[in-house]
């Protein structure tokens, strides 16, 4: 699941450069070696991404800091697989350096955290660091994925890196501001969609199982006594007759 998801996604990481760009094509800082930002652009957007394996629901951010070249882009995603109705949600975080108008070129990241005063997504969201410098951070847990995309709905969190070069220090980006209220309403309401899906694709599976269970073959079922106890009796494949 995790895998159909994380390929998905991944190719989501186009970084749509906004209108400052010509800007900041300009010479100006490419990074400094490692210090907390307090962005001058932050910018929200939504978006949802439907394949034939999964649906997506994703908060866009787009941050930087100018005349600073570099650009951070970090996906807020939650999403389920069509197959088995297997929910996930977490982050895709890439950092871009531009070089020239309308072209940024992709940099090497390690130790993508996310944290605010509710949530650290160290140990608690399961990484995954792809060739294309980008990192992703999910879970299938529900105790993590909640508070999660809830800290991320409040604002006020924080985006840490170390770019993949010897000696480059931690580098935190302060986010303050919230997505805007028809944002998180967007999000909202394309996950309580993508929840009822998940729920009719994992009954419909549910049923499926039942009735090939019900439809013959010898195979161990799990039922109750009357105690309430479980226990485990063979079932006799049907016969002709029995039709």
């Amino acid at each position: 699941m995790r895998a159909i998801c994380a390929g998905i996604w991944r190719n989501l990481v186009v970084f749509r450069l906004l209108g400052f760009l010509a800007a900041l094509a300009a010479p100006g800082m490419t990074h400094a070696s490692g210090s907390t930002i307090f962005p001058t652009e932050v910018v929200y957007g939504n978006r949802t991404e439907e394949t034939e394996e999964a649906r997506v629901c994703e908060i866009i951010l787009d941050v930087s800091s100018p005349p600073s070249r570099e650009l951070v882009k970090f996906i807020t995603l939650g999403g389920y697989t069509k197959a088995d109705g297997a929910v996930l949600a977490g982050f895709l975080m890439g950092v871009a350096d531009i070089v020239a108008v309308e072209r940024a070129d992709l940099a090497q990241i390690a130790n993508a955290n996310f944290n605010s005063a509710t949530f650290s997504s160290l140990g608690q969201l399961n990484y995954e660091t792809y060739d294309d410098g980008t990192i992703m951070a999910t879970t299938q847990n529900a105790e993590f994925a909640a508070p999660f995309l809830n800290a991320v709905l409040a604002g006020n969190y924080e985006l840490s890196f170390s770019r993949s070069e010897p000696g480059a220090e931690m580098r935190t980006y302060k986010i303050l501001p919230a997505p805007s209220e028809t944002i998180a309403d967007n999000f909202i309401r394309c996950m309580d969609g993508l929840a009822m899906q998940s729920r009719q694709v994992r009954s419909s599976i549910s049923t499926k199982m039942s009735a090939q269970r019900e439809g013959g073959g010898n195979g161990v079922s799990m039922t109750s006594d009357q105690a309430g106890q479980p226990f485990t009796r063979q079932r006799q494949g049907r016969t002709a007759d029995q039709e």
